[in-house]
């Protein structure tokens, strides 16, 4: 695999795109597990209760598409 592993609950089917640094993590996600905030499947730890770092976990590598207004298009 050439992408991290994580598997972010953003529709469940999306993986953190940054390269795979070790144990099929990357570096952000493996200090992530390092720290007991995921474990070795990916899942984030319910014991984590600071919303903004299960965010910052969650969505990190993930590259959405920039939204398109229509006021730009005129």
């Amino acid at each position: 695999m050439s992408h991290c592993r994580f598997r972010t609950s953003l529709g469940g089917s999306r993986f953190c795109e940054d390269a795979v640094y070790l144990e099929g993590f990357c570096r952000f996600h493996f200090e992530a597990l390092q720290q007991g905030e995921i474990n070795a499947n990916g899942v984030l730890n319910e014991r984590l209760s600071d919303q903004d770092r299960r965010r910052a976990i969650n969505f990190h590598g993930i590259h959405l598409p920039r939204a398109t207004y229509l006021e730009e298009l005129e």
